[in-house]
């Protein structure tokens, strides 16, 4: 598929899609409602986190096929993480824990959202060196 930007966001789509999965799973998996009865927050921090490590090696070996520093790249990749992590368990916590929707509403919301905001951020700040 080699480096150009159309096989980029294909490699950025089936990595993320993966991740996104891994997420839907062990949240709905783990939460009250779907699971295991852990609550929506705690289940989407999980959820988060298994998807998060599954995310960073796919897009830095296969979406940027990336040779930057990893020092660099992890401390990016983590602040990029944060960021899409505190928007999927703030959208947890106020549609499913407070609002009392079913889980699959915020996953749903946030499964969309975050993988936008990921690339923009993954190519512009993160993977910096390997979109050159």
């Amino acid at each position: 598929m080699g480096r150009s930007e159309p096989a980029r966001v294909l490699r950025f789509a089936a990595i993320g899609g993966v991740s996104t999965m891994i997420y839907v799973v062990v949240t709905l998996g783990l939460s009250d409602r779907h699971g295991f009865g852990i609550p929506a927050t705690i289940a989407s921090i999980a959820g988060y986190g298994a998807g998060a490590a599954f995310s960073y090696c796919g897009h830095r070996f296969v979406t940027f096929m990336s040779d930057g520093a990893v020092g660099f790249e992890i401390v990016r990749f983590a602040g990029a993480t944060a960021i899409g992590f505190l928007l999927s368990v703030g959208l947890a916590v106020i549609l499913a824990d407070v609002a009392g929707l079913p889980p699959l509403v915020p996953v749903a919301i946030a499964s969309i959202l975050v993988p936008v905001l990921n690339f923009i951020i993954l190519r512009k700040f993160v993977f910096v060196a390997a979109v050159r």
